[in-house]
């Protein structure tokens, strides 16, 4: 029930009863318990239907995401209906002890109070060791050899989900995004990075290594320009923020970020557009690589070039129609992604209310809100 419920959205007690193959007495049964548990609750549709639909209890649950230059934490207090931030303007670990007491604090929660913490750090993670990868750690150095999970435990005297950012920004959004309703889903973040996250059979695929996902480092052009993976020309080479900047550069087109570069094509800049094209179309060569090896139901656009719209969107669905990808895989669609706001750590919250068997049908309005409170470390 809580399963269906999770990934179904909110339904009726004949719809549970169908997807679930339970009797229309045992729903009736378990959304009673559910209601006295706090966890669910029924919500009028019109005059003759209503549905069931999760939410929250009143426990407060601290994401936390590690970036190369700082550490980012927010406290989500369902009982206040409030989120409390704090942003650590560096990325050493004792940073994520910090966070977690600093919104803790914040929200008036003892640390022992607390129903769960996650931790989303923004590289790759060995299954082996637990730790980020070796290729990647000058880009986070002060985590070399660090076995994450264990750390975070002892730090903070509590059981810890931790992740890779992309993985809980993939959970995020097939929870509650365009990704909600499906078995297999690929979520793509396209910013300072590029990443992925796969969903399979209502979980997250990590692979043997604990890497698997790592789209950025697909290679396209191996005469290309180095990538920081030893690699030449990956994808991230040629789509990331600052893969993009640096071709405006160098034409003498700069712009700060890559944000400003979509609102420069949109009011029709001519090298805006032209390497906007260019990034879909590279991503589009990447994207129908993976679907005909994985064929997921959704693969969704996260991140600034998945707010681009048909800027990015026509030429990369160009690319594949080139690449035949619709007779491998016909039934695979291309959506944008509906989360742009701390979708790592709205991964993160999902991982932490389905670990203690609850959920959310729908994200309170305050959740994507500006915090109440923010706290600066």
């Amino acid at each position: 029930m809580l399963d269906s419920l999770r990934t179904g959205g909110p339904s009726s007690q004949a719809a549970l009863a169908r997807r679930t193959g339970l009797a229309a007495a045992t729903v009736n049964s378990i959304v009673k318990v559910l209601r006295q548990d706090g966890r669910a609750e029924i919500r009028p549709v019109n005059g003759r239907e209503a549905h069931v639909a999760l939410v929250s209890s009143a426990t407060t649950l601290v994401a936390v995401e590690v970036t190369h230059d700082a550490v980012h934490a927010s406290a989500y207090a369902f009982g206040q209906g409030r989120r409390f931030d704090a942003r650590i303007p560096t990325s050493r670990p004792g940073a994520v002890l910090e966070g977690v007491r600093a919104v803790a604090e914040a929200s008036s929660t003892s640390m022992e109070e607390l129903g769960g913490i996650a931790v989303a750090v923004q590289a790759p993670i060995e299954r082996s060791s637990g730790a980020v990868a070796g290729w990647v750690t000058d880009r986070l150095p002060a985590w070399r050899g660090v076995p994450l999970r264990e750390t975070f435990e002892r730090d903070l005297g509590m059981s810890v989900l931790v992740d890779n950012n992309v993985n809980f920004a993939a959970l995020a959004e097939w929870t509650w995004g365009v990704g909600r309703g499906v078995d297999d889903f690929l979520y793509v973040h396209a910013g300072q990075g590029v990443g992925g996250g796969l969903v399979i059979n209502g979980a997250i695929y990590r692979g043997g290594s604990g890497m698997a996902g790592v789209l950025g480092h697909i290679v396209l052009e191996p005469s290309g320009d180095i990538c920081y993976c030893g690699s030449r020309g990956c994808l991230t080479t040629l789509v990331s923020e600052a893969a993009i900047l640096d071709q405006l550069n160098a034409s003498h087109a700069a712009r700060a970020s890559l944000q400003h570069v979509i609102a420069s094509a949109r009011d029709g800049d001519p090298a805006c557009q032209r390497v906007l094209g260019e990034a879909g179309r590279n991503l589009g060569r990447a994207l129908a690589n993976a679907a005909k090896v994985v064929a997921p139901s959704v693969i969704a656009i996260g991140g600034p070039l998945g707010t681009a719209g048909r800027l990015v969107f026509e030429p990369m669905a160009s690319t594949m129609a080139v690449s035949n990808l619709r007779l491998v895989a016909p039934a695979t669609r291309f959506r944008p992604a509906q989360l742009h706001q701390r979708p790592a750590m709205l991964g993160g919250v999902a991982a932490l209310l389905a670990a203690s068997g609850q959920g959310l049908s729908e994200l309170p309005a305050w959740v994507g809100e500006a915090a109440h409170h923010p706290v600066h470390s």
